[in-house]
């Protein structure tokens, strides 16, 4: 049988890095076709390359969407099975993930020395992998007020973790209007003066991750 041919993209090199060698690692008919730090480089070599896998995590360059830049590529390579390994993960993206038709969802946090090959093997077989952590989170989500969507609230976790509002924006694709919209919005409806009271509201509340 030949080995499924697989191309990684991050902007990170360590975690290129990281990618290839659990892959390496593993007992599995797998062959990296090619490594890259952005799409537009990986569909450029996928043009010339049959490549049945995309491992991908969730960092891209600044300014750019995930989905958007996933949709792009899926539309020019529709055969190729997408792997996620999340280093950010929000319900509201890993919602957008399974909707363009992900095939894996994996956590930073899972054991990718035995799960990310078998991951890929499933992908390529035309199955969908979940991690447990990933499920987990999906369907754990709080209670929100009837005003607040989970949307919302990713935002206001993301924002925690120190990103900008444009890049929240690009990470759960939306437009940068959207995230000053449910930050005034949870504003409101917390009777927060300000984003840091917001926070400690939410934090009361149990609606955040606990702080580390």
């Amino acid at each position: 049988m030949a080995a499924t041919q697989v191309v990684i993209v991050s902007t990170s090199g360590i975690i290129r890095g990281g990618i290839q060698q659990l892959i390496a690692q593993s007992d599995s008919k797998i062959a990296i076709a090619g490594s890259f730090n952005s799409f537009a480089e990986a569909s450029t070599f996928m043009r010339e390359n049959t490549v049945r896998v995309l491992v991908i995590d969730d960092s891209l360059p600044h300014g750019s969407s995930l989905t958007k830049e996933l949709k792009k590529l899926m539309d020019v390579h529709p055969g190729v099975a997408i792997v996620m390994i999340a280093q950010r993960p929000t319900v509201s993206l890993l919602q957008l993930m399974l909707q363009i038709g992900a095939r894996g969802i994996l956590h930073k946090d899972d054991d990718l020395e035995r799960t990310l090959a078998a991951a890929i093997q499933m992908a390529a077989s035309g199955g969908t992998t979940i991690s447990p952590r990933v499920s987990q989170m999906m369907d754990q989500q709080p209670t929100l007020p009837r005003a607040v969507t989970q949307r919302d609230l990713d935002v206001l976790i993301l924002s925690t973790e120190g990103l900008q509002p444009k890049e929240i924006a690009a990470h759960i694709g939306v437009d940068k209007k959207v995230i000053y919209r449910s930050i005034e919005k949870m504003c409101k409806v917390f009777d927060a003066q300000n984003v840091a009271q917001l926070v400690d509201t939410a934090h009361q509340r149990k609606l955040l991750p606990p702080k580390k």
